[in-house]
Protein backbone atom coordinates (compact mmCIF):
# COMPACT_ATOMS: atom_id res chain seq x y z
CA UNK A 1 0.00 0.00 0.00
CA UNK A 2 2.58 2.22 1.00
CA UNK A 3 4.27 1.44 -2.03
CA UNK A 4 1.73 2.42 -4.21
CA UNK A 5 0.79 5.49 -3.05
CA UNK A 6 4.34 6.29 -3.03
CA UNK A 7 4.21 5.70 -6.93
CA UNK A 8 1.06 7.98 -7.39
CA UNK A 9 3.29 11.12 -5.45
CA UNK A 10 5.96 10.37 -8.20
CA UNK A 11 3.62 10.67 -10.85
CA UNK A 12 1.87 13.87 -9.46
CA UNK A 13 5.02 15.78 -9.10
CA UNK A 14 6.00 15.20 -12.70
CA UNK A 15 8.61 11.75 -12.32
CA UNK A 16 8.33 9.41 -14.81
CA UNK A 17 8.32 5.59 -13.72
CA UNK A 18 11.16 3.41 -13.30
CA UNK A 19 10.88 -0.38 -14.65
CA UNK A 20 12.26 -1.72 -11.16
CA UNK A 21 9.05 0.39 -9.11
CA UNK A 22 6.38 -1.33 -11.74
CA UNK A 23 7.94 -4.50 -11.23
CA UNK A 24 8.04 -4.27 -7.31
CA UNK A 25 4.01 -4.37 -7.56
CA UNK A 26 3.95 -7.84 -9.18
CA UNK A 27 6.74 -9.65 -7.90
CA UNK A 28 4.87 -11.10 -5.08
CA UNK A 29 1.96 -12.19 -6.69
CA UNK A 30 2.17 -15.65 -7.86
CA UNK A 31 -0.95 -15.47 -9.49
CA UNK A 32 0.42 -12.51 -11.84
CA UNK A 33 1.67 -14.17 -14.82
CA UNK A 34 2.03 -10.79 -17.49
CA UNK A 35 2.60 -7.38 -17.17
CA UNK A 36 1.33 -4.87 -19.92
CA UNK A 37 3.30 -2.16 -20.00
CA UNK A 38 1.61 0.64 -23.39
CA UNK A 39 1.65 4.36 -24.30
CA UNK A 40 -1.09 6.08 -23.51
CA UNK A 41 -1.99 3.50 -20.96
CA UNK A 42 -2.56 2.65 -17.52
CA UNK A 43 -0.01 -0.28 -15.73
CA UNK A 44 -2.07 -3.51 -16.51
CA UNK A 45 -1.42 -6.86 -15.31
CA UNK A 46 -2.73 -10.75 -16.07
CA UNK A 47 -4.03 -11.99 -12.86
CA UNK A 48 -5.23 -15.69 -13.14
CA UNK A 49 -5.93 -15.25 -16.73
CA UNK A 50 -7.76 -11.42 -16.57
CA UNK A 51 -6.23 -8.46 -17.13
CA UNK A 52 -6.36 -5.80 -14.32
CA UNK A 53 -5.66 -2.13 -14.71
CA UNK A 54 -3.67 -0.51 -12.23
CA UNK A 55 -5.98 3.07 -13.16
CA UNK A 56 -4.92 4.66 -9.96
CA UNK A 57 -1.32 4.71 -11.60
CA UNK A 58 -2.45 7.00 -13.98
CA UNK A 59 -1.63 6.63 -18.03
CA UNK A 60 1.54 6.16 -19.20
CA UNK A 61 3.40 9.11 -21.25
CA UNK A 62 5.07 8.14 -24.01
CA UNK A 63 8.11 9.39 -23.00
CA UNK A 64 7.99 7.24 -20.21
CA UNK A 65 7.20 4.27 -22.20
CA UNK A 66 10.44 5.44 -24.08
CA UNK A 67 12.35 5.48 -20.80
CA UNK A 68 11.36 2.41 -19.66
CA UNK A 69 11.90 0.33 -23.08
CA UNK A 70 15.54 1.60 -22.62
CA UNK A 71 15.75 0.47 -19.20
CA UNK A 72 14.34 -2.51 -20.09
CA UNK A 73 17.41 -2.61 -22.89
CA UNK A 74 19.85 -1.85 -20.13
CA UNK A 75 20.44 1.61 -21.75
CA UNK A 76 22.34 -0.03 -24.83
CA UNK A 77 21.66 2.27 -27.71
CA UNK A 78 21.90 -0.16 -30.04
CA UNK A 79 19.81 -2.44 -29.21
CA UNK A 80 17.15 0.18 -29.11
CA UNK A 81 18.41 1.67 -32.13
CA UNK A 82 17.96 -2.09 -33.62
CA UNK A 83 14.36 -1.92 -32.17
CA UNK A 84 13.30 1.25 -33.63
CA UNK A 85 14.16 -0.77 -37.05
CA UNK A 86 12.56 -3.88 -36.88
CA UNK A 87 9.80 -2.51 -34.54
CA UNK A 88 9.49 -5.90 -32.35
CA UNK A 89 12.01 -7.29 -30.40
CA UNK A 90 11.99 -10.68 -28.10
CA UNK A 91 14.18 -10.77 -25.46
CA UNK A 92 14.79 -11.46 -21.36
CA UNK A 93 14.97 -9.14 -18.18
CA UNK A 94 16.31 -10.39 -14.73
CA UNK A 95 15.12 -7.39 -11.84
CA UNK A 96 16.62 -6.42 -9.35
CA UNK A 97 14.87 -9.44 -6.89
CA UNK A 98 16.14 -11.92 -9.57
CA UNK A 99 12.99 -12.19 -10.75
CA UNK A 100 13.60 -13.46 -14.77
CA UNK A 101 11.08 -12.11 -16.97
CA UNK A 102 10.36 -12.94 -20.78
CA UNK A 103 9.95 -9.87 -22.94
CA UNK A 104 8.46 -8.70 -26.12
CA UNK A 105 8.48 -4.98 -27.30
CA UNK A 106 6.40 -3.92 -29.84
CA UNK A 107 5.02 -0.94 -31.85
CA UNK A 108 1.11 -0.11 -31.90
CA UNK A 109 -0.18 2.39 -34.09
CA UNK A 110 3.33 4.31 -34.09
CA UNK A 111 3.50 3.84 -29.86
CA UNK A 112 5.92 1.31 -27.72
CA UNK A 113 4.03 -1.49 -26.29
CA UNK A 114 5.95 -4.27 -23.82
CA UNK A 115 4.55 -7.27 -22.46
CA UNK A 116 6.52 -9.12 -19.55
CA UNK A 117 5.64 -12.51 -18.69
CA UNK A 118 7.04 -13.70 -15.12
CA UNK A 119 9.43 -17.09 -15.09
CA UNK A 120 10.06 -19.18 -12.76
CA UNK A 121 13.15 -19.17 -11.15
CA UNK A 122 13.41 -22.87 -10.50
CA UNK A 123 11.68 -25.66 -12.54
CA UNK A 124 8.29 -27.58 -11.57
CA UNK A 125 8.69 -31.32 -11.67
CA UNK A 126 6.18 -32.77 -13.90
CA UNK A 127 4.30 -34.58 -10.78
CA UNK A 128 3.28 -31.04 -9.97
CA UNK A 129 1.73 -30.08 -12.94
CA UNK A 130 -0.26 -32.92 -14.00
CA UNK A 131 -1.80 -36.39 -12.98
CA UNK A 132 1.10 -38.59 -11.64
CA UNK A 133 -0.29 -41.24 -14.23
CA UNK A 134 0.75 -39.55 -16.82
CA UNK A 135 3.55 -37.56 -15.83
CA UNK A 136 5.29 -41.43 -14.96
CA UNK A 137 3.82 -41.92 -18.66
CA UNK A 138 5.70 -39.54 -20.26
CA UNK A 139 8.91 -40.56 -18.06
CA UNK A 140 8.69 -44.24 -19.28
CA UNK A 141 7.73 -43.21 -23.17
CA UNK A 142 9.46 -40.02 -24.19
CA UNK A 143 12.32 -39.30 -21.63
CA UNK A 144 13.63 -42.89 -21.60
CA UNK A 145 13.19 -42.50 -25.68
CA UNK A 146 17.36 -41.93 -27.29
CA UNK A 147 15.23 -40.25 -29.80
CA UNK A 148 13.03 -39.09 -31.95
CA UNK A 149 10.45 -35.98 -31.86
CA UNK A 150 8.05 -34.84 -29.01
CA UNK A 151 5.98 -31.71 -29.28
CA UNK A 152 4.67 -29.77 -26.97
CA UNK A 153 1.46 -27.25 -27.89
CA UNK A 154 -0.88 -24.78 -26.91
CA UNK A 155 -2.01 -21.37 -27.28
CA UNK A 156 0.65 -18.75 -27.19
CA UNK A 157 1.79 -17.62 -23.52
CA UNK A 158 0.33 -21.08 -22.40
CA UNK A 159 3.16 -21.66 -19.99
CA UNK A 160 4.49 -24.60 -22.95
CA UNK A 161 8.00 -23.48 -21.57
CA UNK A 162 7.42 -24.78 -18.35
CA UNK A 163 6.40 -28.14 -19.29
CA UNK A 164 9.48 -28.63 -21.72
CA UNK A 165 11.62 -27.11 -18.98
CA UNK A 166 10.54 -29.72 -16.44
CA UNK A 167 11.45 -32.61 -18.87
CA UNK A 168 14.42 -31.09 -19.28
CA UNK A 169 15.79 -30.95 -15.63
CA UNK A 170 14.46 -34.19 -15.08
CA UNK A 171 17.02 -35.57 -18.21
CA UNK A 172 19.38 -33.27 -16.30
CA UNK A 173 19.08 -34.80 -13.20
CA UNK A 174 19.26 -38.99 -14.48
CA UNK A 175 20.93 -39.08 -17.77
CA UNK A 176 24.64 -38.07 -18.82
CA UNK A 177 23.98 -36.51 -21.82
CA UNK A 178 24.65 -33.43 -24.01
CA UNK A 179 21.72 -30.99 -23.73
CA UNK A 180 21.00 -28.31 -26.61
CA UNK A 181 18.81 -25.34 -27.13
CA UNK A 182 18.14 -23.17 -29.54
CA UNK A 183 15.62 -20.54 -27.07
CA UNK A 184 14.41 -16.89 -28.32
CA UNK A 185 15.01 -15.25 -25.54
CA UNK A 186 16.42 -18.19 -22.65
CA UNK A 187 13.77 -18.28 -20.18
CA UNK A 188 15.36 -20.25 -17.48
CA UNK A 189 19.13 -20.95 -17.29
CA UNK A 190 19.75 -24.78 -15.95
CA UNK A 191 22.62 -25.66 -13.66
CA UNK A 192 24.21 -28.42 -15.63
CA UNK A 193 23.90 -32.30 -13.34
CA UNK A 194 24.52 -35.41 -14.72
CA UNK A 195 24.31 -33.62 -18.18
CA UNK A 196 26.13 -31.53 -20.06
CA UNK A 197 24.16 -28.24 -21.32
CA UNK A 198 24.62 -25.51 -23.61
CA UNK A 199 21.84 -23.08 -24.59
CA UNK A 200 21.37 -20.91 -27.38
CA UNK A 201 19.90 -17.77 -27.42
CA UNK A 202 18.92 -15.98 -31.16
CA UNK A 203 20.80 -13.24 -32.16
CA UNK A 204 23.04 -12.83 -28.82
CA UNK A 205 24.72 -16.51 -29.25
CA UNK A 206 23.77 -17.60 -32.99
CA UNK A 207 22.39 -15.59 -36.33
CA UNK A 208 19.20 -17.67 -36.69
CA UNK A 209 17.47 -20.90 -35.71
CA UNK A 210 18.45 -22.59 -39.05
CA UNK A 211 22.02 -21.07 -38.73
CA UNK A 212 22.09 -22.72 -34.64
CA UNK A 213 20.02 -26.13 -35.99
CA UNK A 214 22.63 -26.57 -38.84
CA UNK A 215 25.57 -26.56 -36.24
CA UNK A 216 24.07 -28.39 -33.85
CA UNK A 217 25.02 -31.96 -35.04
CA UNK A 218 28.30 -30.77 -35.31
CA UNK A 219 27.87 -30.35 -31.23
CA UNK A 220 27.72 -33.56 -29.97
CA UNK A 221 23.85 -33.64 -28.86
CA UNK A 222 21.81 -36.31 -27.56
CA UNK A 223 19.06 -33.78 -26.85
CA UNK A 224 18.30 -31.09 -28.86
CA UNK A 225 15.59 -28.38 -28.02
CA UNK A 226 14.35 -26.42 -30.79
CA UNK A 227 12.07 -23.07 -29.38
CA UNK A 228 9.45 -23.16 -31.85
CA UNK A 229 8.78 -24.34 -35.16
CA UNK A 230 8.06 -21.14 -37.12
CA UNK A 231 8.26 -22.16 -40.57
CA UNK A 232 8.71 -24.71 -43.23
CA UNK A 233 12.77 -24.67 -42.87
CA UNK A 234 12.78 -25.18 -39.31
CA UNK A 235 10.29 -28.06 -39.22
CA UNK A 236 12.32 -29.77 -42.07
CA UNK A 237 15.27 -29.15 -40.24
CA UNK A 238 13.70 -30.43 -36.63
CA UNK A 239 12.53 -33.86 -38.51
CA UNK A 240 15.90 -34.19 -39.98
CA UNK A 241 17.88 -33.72 -36.28
CA UNK A 242 14.90 -36.73 -35.05
CA UNK A 243 15.89 -39.40 -38.07
CA UNK A 244 19.58 -38.74 -37.09
CA UNK A 245 19.07 -40.40 -33.85
CA UNK A 246 18.61 -37.59 -31.24
CA UNK A 247 15.77 -36.77 -28.70
CA UNK A 248 14.35 -33.57 -30.34
CA UNK A 249 11.60 -30.94 -28.51
CA UNK A 250 9.87 -28.21 -29.73
CA UNK A 251 6.61 -26.33 -29.95
CA UNK A 252 3.96 -25.37 -32.13
CA UNK A 253 0.76 -23.13 -31.35
CA UNK A 254 -2.03 -25.80 -31.84
CA UNK A 255 -4.49 -27.10 -29.79
CA UNK A 256 -4.58 -31.09 -29.78
CA UNK A 257 -2.48 -33.70 -31.46
CA UNK A 258 -4.46 -33.79 -34.60
CA UNK A 259 -4.60 -30.05 -35.18
CA UNK A 260 -0.84 -30.45 -35.13
CA UNK A 261 0.28 -33.20 -37.30
CA UNK A 262 -2.28 -30.72 -40.24
CA UNK A 263 -0.33 -27.86 -38.79
CA UNK A 264 3.19 -29.54 -39.52
CA UNK A 265 1.82 -30.89 -42.94
CA UNK A 266 0.77 -27.28 -43.91
CA UNK A 267 4.92 -26.16 -44.18
CA UNK A 268 4.88 -28.55 -47.30
CA UNK A 269 3.51 -28.43 -50.41
CA UNK A 270 0.81 -30.92 -50.89
CA UNK A 271 2.86 -33.26 -53.24
CA UNK A 272 5.14 -33.91 -50.54
CA UNK A 273 2.81 -34.13 -47.81
CA UNK A 274 2.57 -38.36 -48.02
CA UNK A 275 6.31 -38.41 -47.49
CA UNK A 276 6.18 -36.51 -44.22
CA UNK A 277 3.16 -38.40 -43.05
CA UNK A 278 5.45 -41.65 -43.37
CA UNK A 279 8.89 -39.74 -41.92
CA UNK A 280 6.59 -38.55 -38.84
CA UNK A 281 5.30 -42.29 -38.36
CA UNK A 282 8.77 -43.24 -38.20
CA UNK A 283 10.45 -40.59 -35.91
CA UNK A 284 7.33 -39.07 -34.15
CA UNK A 285 7.49 -40.02 -30.04
CA UNK A 286 4.41 -38.45 -29.51
CA UNK A 287 2.45 -34.89 -29.19
CA UNK A 288 0.85 -33.92 -25.74
CA UNK A 289 -1.22 -30.48 -26.02
CA UNK A 290 -2.21 -28.38 -22.86
CA UNK A 291 -4.45 -25.84 -22.05
CA UNK A 292 -5.23 -23.90 -19.00
CA UNK A 293 -8.58 -23.61 -16.92
CA UNK A 294 -9.78 -21.64 -14.03
CA UNK A 295 -10.17 -23.55 -11.09
CA UNK A 296 -13.37 -23.76 -9.32
CA UNK A 297 -12.71 -21.05 -6.32
CA UNK A 298 -11.19 -18.70 -9.22
CA UNK A 299 -7.74 -18.28 -7.52
CA UNK A 300 -5.42 -20.05 -9.50
CA UNK A 301 -5.18 -21.39 -13.15
CA UNK A 302 -4.74 -25.50 -13.61
CA UNK A 303 -4.00 -27.57 -17.18
CA UNK A 304 -5.52 -29.50 -18.70
CA UNK A 305 -3.42 -32.05 -20.82
CA UNK A 306 -3.78 -34.21 -23.85
CA UNK A 307 -1.31 -36.96 -24.58
CA UNK A 308 -0.46 -38.84 -27.70
CA UNK A 309 2.29 -41.43 -27.88
CA UNK A 310 3.27 -42.81 -31.62
CA UNK A 311 2.01 -46.42 -30.88
CA UNK A 312 1.32 -49.16 -33.85
CA UNK A 313 -1.89 -47.42 -34.43
CA UNK A 314 -0.96 -44.09 -34.42
CA UNK A 315 1.49 -45.02 -36.51
CA UNK A 316 -0.99 -47.01 -39.16
CA UNK A 317 -3.08 -44.42 -39.23
CA UNK A 318 -0.47 -41.78 -40.13
CA UNK A 319 1.11 -43.74 -43.16
CA UNK A 320 -2.85 -44.15 -44.58
CA UNK A 321 -3.33 -40.35 -43.60
CA UNK A 322 -6.05 -41.20 -41.70
CA UNK A 323 -5.00 -38.11 -39.11
CA UNK A 324 -8.73 -37.47 -38.44
CA UNK A 325 -8.87 -40.67 -36.44
CA UNK A 326 -6.03 -39.94 -33.47
CA UNK A 327 -8.31 -38.11 -31.26
CA UNK A 328 -10.55 -41.92 -31.23
CA UNK A 329 -6.75 -43.47 -31.01
CA UNK A 330 -5.75 -41.45 -27.97
CA UNK A 331 -9.82 -42.17 -25.61
CA UNK A 332 -9.10 -45.88 -26.21
CA UNK A 333 -5.62 -45.88 -25.44
CA UNK A 334 -5.45 -45.18 -21.40
CA UNK A 335 -3.89 -48.10 -20.99
CA UNK A 336 -0.85 -47.10 -23.03
CA UNK A 337 -0.27 -44.03 -21.05
CA UNK A 338 -2.19 -41.60 -23.41
CA UNK A 339 -5.39 -39.15 -22.55
CA UNK A 340 -7.68 -37.02 -24.05
CA UNK A 341 -8.38 -33.65 -22.92
CA UNK A 342 -12.04 -34.51 -22.49
CA UNK A 343 -10.80 -37.29 -20.02
CA UNK A 344 -7.95 -35.01 -18.59
CA UNK A 345 -10.87 -32.66 -17.32
CA UNK A 346 -13.97 -35.20 -16.61
CA UNK A 347 -10.97 -36.39 -13.82
CA UNK A 348 -10.71 -32.21 -12.65
CA UNK A 349 -14.08 -32.25 -12.44
CA UNK A 350 -14.80 -35.36 -10.66
CA UNK A 351 -12.30 -34.48 -8.09
CA UNK A 352 -14.13 -30.75 -7.85
CA UNK A 353 -11.06 -28.35 -9.14
CA UNK A 354 -12.95 -26.77 -12.26
CA UNK A 355 -15.93 -26.11 -13.64
CA UNK A 356 -17.72 -27.64 -16.08
CA UNK A 357 -18.56 -24.39 -17.83
CA UNK A 358 -15.29 -23.33 -18.01
CA UNK A 359 -14.19 -26.60 -19.72
CA UNK A 360 -16.62 -26.38 -22.50
CA UNK A 361 -15.63 -23.01 -23.10
CA UNK A 362 -11.79 -24.14 -23.57
CA UNK A 363 -12.21 -27.31 -25.00
CA UNK A 364 -15.91 -27.71 -26.76
CA UNK A 365 -16.12 -23.92 -27.82
CA UNK A 366 -18.18 -25.16 -30.78
CA UNK A 367 -20.05 -27.64 -28.54
CA UNK A 368 -22.34 -28.28 -25.34
CA UNK A 369 -21.86 -32.31 -24.80
CA UNK A 370 -21.22 -32.74 -21.13
CA UNK A 371 -18.06 -34.45 -20.62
Amino acid sequence: MFHDLFIISIIMQGIWLDIESILKLIANNQNISDLHLSAGEFVAYRLNGEIIRKEELGKIWDENMEILLKQLFKNNPQRYDKFLVDKEADFAYVSKDDTAYRVNAYLSTGRINVVMRKINSSPRQLEGIMFQNISESIKNNVLNSHKWLFLVTGPTWWWKSTSIVAMLELINKEKPYKIITIEDPIEYVFKPQKSLISQREIWHDTRSFNAAIASTLREDPDVIFVWEIRNSETAEAVLNLAETGHLVFSTLHTNSATHTINRYLSFYPSDMQSSVLERMADCLVGIMSQTLVKTKDGQWRIWIFELMLNNNAVKNNLKKREVDQMQNIIETSTQNGMISMRQYAKKLLERDIINQSDVERLINNKSNTQI
